[in-house]
């Protein structure tokens, strides 16, 4: 599908944002403000005294959280300035804005087309994911594994529910294969992320079937051994397998990967991609969890209609921030 050159492979990111529109003020009324801190911390520690803190650390405190309401006032994405790529998906009427901050990794063509088929499978069978999604973000940092494990648990992607979006990490747009093998790896993280955007629409089925357990309650199968970035974790005395998250699967071989086994969130997410891209692999391994996700297929002959569009580098723009006053309080001792 053609949408436009792509942009080059190495792009020089745009100017600078300017400073957020924001006043932050002190009010005497807690009645008006949005915000509450304490000048001395109520969070105390065993034989620990907390100093009081200043006004300028509390205005810091409440400006961090703040612009935390929404992941373009943040910190951590304004520092990384205006994106090298953007792009407007439409989708049945509905906008999605894909923001790529990695100059160095461009949102292909083929990008396009692959994203393209994943709208098309995922709207078609569950389309309520388009009133769940409104931004795709493209990092241009591979962090370390969360699940202290580069190798056997990278960091694809991070559903950010509270802003309706998910981020890309550069190995997430990769075309390598997924561990559902007939994915692509950028396939496979797509629909992952986006499966726990509507992981809700499952959990109540899924927790009445399938159990998870916690390692601590288990010693004697389960102990605690250095990871291999360190981290102490939990592992499985038998198999040697790592819990990263100190949980395992009561019904381990309905888990269709390894990664699947942590929780029953990612049993849920990388169920759906096997539900697309390998179906009958699924419907062997874990029938009922097949039969869940074709309860909430709608089944929808139609594709949906897409539209793709490439933002010209000169008017690429990140949303509006208007203006506004925020209000804070303090608590005095």
């Amino acid at each position: 599908m053609e949408v436009g050159e792509p942009q080059p492979e190495s792009i020089e990111q745009r100017e600078i944002l300017p400073e957020l529109p924001f006043t932050y003020q002190r009010v005497q009324n807690p009645d008006d403000a949005q915000y509450r801190e304490w000048r001395v911390s109520p969070i105390v520690f065993a034989g620990q005294e907390n100093p009081p803190r200043t006004d300028e650390e509390i205005v810091e405190l409440v400006r961090r959280e703040h612009e935390a309401k929404q992941w373009f006032t943040s910190e951590y994405w304004r520092k990384k300035g205006l994106p090298a790529e953007q792009l407007e998906f439409t989708i049945n009427g509905s906008t999605i804005t894909v923001y790529n901050f990695n100059a160095e990794r461009p949102f292909s063509d083929d990008h396009v087309a692959r994203a393209v088929k994943v709208f098309q499978e995922l709207v078609a069978r569950f389309p309520d994911v388009l009133d769940k999604i409104r931004w795709i973000l493209v990092d241009n940092v591979q962090p370390p594994s969360l699940l202290a494990d580069n190798e056997h648990y990278p960091i694809n992607g991070i559903a950010m529910r509270e802003y309706r979006a998910f981020r890309f990490m550069p190995r997430g747009m990769e075309t390598i294969p997924h561990r559902i093998t007939l994915a692509s790896n950028f396939e496979g993280t797509f629909i992952h992320e986006l499966g726990h955007l509507i992981q809700a629409q499952f959990e109540d089925e899924w927790r009445e079937k399938f159990q998870w357990a916690y390692c601590f309650d288990n010693e004697e199968e389960w102990e605690i051994r250095k990871a291999p970035n360190g981290e102490n974790r939990w592992f499985n005395k038998i198999t040697g397998e790592m819990s990263p998250q100190g949980q395992y699967p009561l019904q381990p071989d309905q888990c269709i990967t390894t990664y699947a086994k942590q929780n029953i969130e990612e049993d849920i997410c990388d169920s759906l991609v096997a539900y697309i891209y390998e179906p009958e692999r699924l419907r062997k391994v874990a029938p009922e969890k097949y039969a869940i996700l074709e309860s909430h297929d709608r089944k929808q002959k139609e594709r949906p209609e897409i539209s793709v569009q490439r933002v010209a580098k000169t008017e690429i723009s990140l949303p509006e921030v208007k203006p506004e006053i925020v209000r804070y309080y303090i608590e005095e001792p």
